[in-house]
């Protein structure tokens, strides 16, 4: 079968959630499939890098492209397009990433490549969807863009980015309502947002293709962790990210100062914003790593590894990289939402400042309890996460789009 796949962003290197995600199920499908990618720069990286990270793709793909965006991510005219982006018809996002250019390019792309299966990676690709009519099509939905965006909105405290957020929610969501019924399959990564979804667009197809780990990298460590040590492993410019660690470092990270001795905190992943890096050198007890090679190392020092996420939408790779490791975790409810993971079982769950403070010293405290939670967690993401198991319910999903193997609708 050929497929071509058309990603807001190049997936490589393999490091954060949604370049995860991408990279592991492309190595899956091309080996079953012609596959071929057309991936967007969103982050305007150079020349150099990009060929480099073309060079890694051409090792699972066919064919690779990666296109210039019409401006760069966060630069000058980004901001500037952003300030007109109430009066456009779809969302910033969607705006900001489409060219006449690249829609032409676009075009070249299908026309070369009749008859086959069409992967779009999200939402945001909105104003590349018309010239699909004729091809069989599925579209990927990392989040339900619509939801985490007035999720955001409801605790915004500003009011005008309040109101901007509501206004590129209800963009979104027309978005999904228009076109998540022309598609032949809709990807979520949860049942939790393919029911959100639905509410959207309830004539829509729905399959469940969750994220997942790579079980062979992310492994046990042989070595014992560092006493009283915790850390949180994740992209710290991501907002759900930002808002999580602000929420632990001035609520709960004083609570569990005042109580265990010597207990330090790490902070580890990419492009740390200005924010935590302050509150990081304010404190001699907590220790930054900026965009680490290998992540792993700063998990496996950690006695627990938390996730104090309060806002954002999807399904948490971190958490599932952590339990493959077999770390204890202590997360919020936001932070497990969609994962098939049990509080007492697999992981703690705790909301409030003091609640999480106290499930963090129960593990610190509990050594067996932490090696239970780690063995059950890494057991559970064996069975359930594993990207070998999640590209079978990939493949699933691809047959379905393409009518050999007709399921039943997923109900809201």
């Amino acid at each position: 079968m050929k497929l071509v796949w058309l990603s807001h962003f190049v997936p490589f290197p393999p490091r954060g959630g949604a370049r995860q995600r991408a990279y592991n199920l492309l190595r899956h499908v091309s080996r079953k499939h012609e596959t071929e990618l057309i991936a967007l720069n969103l982050l305007g990286e150079s020349r150099d890098r990009v060929e480099a990270h073309k060079a890694e793709l051409e090792k699972l793909c066919r064919r690779v492209e990666i296109w210039d965006t019409p401006y760069p991510w966060r630069g000058a005219r980004w901001w500037t397009q952003l300030s007109w982006s109430p009066l456009h018809y779809h969302h910033y996002s969607a705006h900001s990433i489409w060219s006449r250019t690249l829609a032409h390019r676009w075009q070249e792309t299908l026309q070369r490549n009749t008859g086959a299966l069409v992967d779009v990676q999200t939402i945001d690709l909105a104003r590349y969807f018309p010239p699909l009519r004729n091809f069989r099509k599925v579209l990927s939905h990392p989040n339900c863009e619509s939801f985490m965006a007035e999720r955001r909105a409801q605790v915004e405290t500003n009011i005008l980015k309040k109101a901007y957020l509501r206004n590129q929610a209800r963009k979104i969501a027309r978005l999904e309502r228009e076109f998540c019924p022309h598609f032949d399959a809709n990807l979520a990564v949860s049942e939790l947002d393919a029911e959100r979804l639905k509410l959207q667009s309830p004539g829509a197809h729905f399959h469940v293709v969750e994220n997942g780990t790579d079980t062979d990298y992310f492994v046990p460590s042989t070595q014992a962790p560092e006493p009283n040590s915790l850390v949180f492993a994740g992209g710290l410019s991501w907002y759900p990210n930002i808002s999580g660690m602000r929420f632990f470092i001035t609520e709960i990270w004083p609570v569990l100062k005042s109580r265990c001795q010597g207990i330090r905190l790490c902070l580890a992943g990419r492009s740390p914003v200005a924010e935590l890096t302050q509150l990081a050198e304010r404190d001699p007890d907590i220790t930054l790593v900026p965009d680490p090679a290998d992540i792993r190392p700063s998990v496996w020092r950690a006695s627990v590894f938390i996730c104090p996420i309060i806002d954002g939408g999807g399904t948490r790779l971190k958490i599932l990289d952590a339990l493959a490791m077999g770390k204890a975790v202590v997360s919020t409810t936001i932070g497990r939402e969609g994962l098939a993971v049990e509080h007492g079982k697999h992981l703690l769950v705790a909301d409030s400042p003091r609640e999480f403070a106290n499930m963090v010293l129960t593990l610190l405290a509990d050594e067996p309890l932490r090696r239970r939670l780690g063995e059950q967690g890494r057991a559970q993401v064996e069975k359930l996460y594993s990207w070998k198991v999640i590209g079978e319910h990939l493949e699933k999903a691809y047959s379905c789009a393409l009518g050999e193997n007709p399921c039943a609708q997923l109900s809201a």
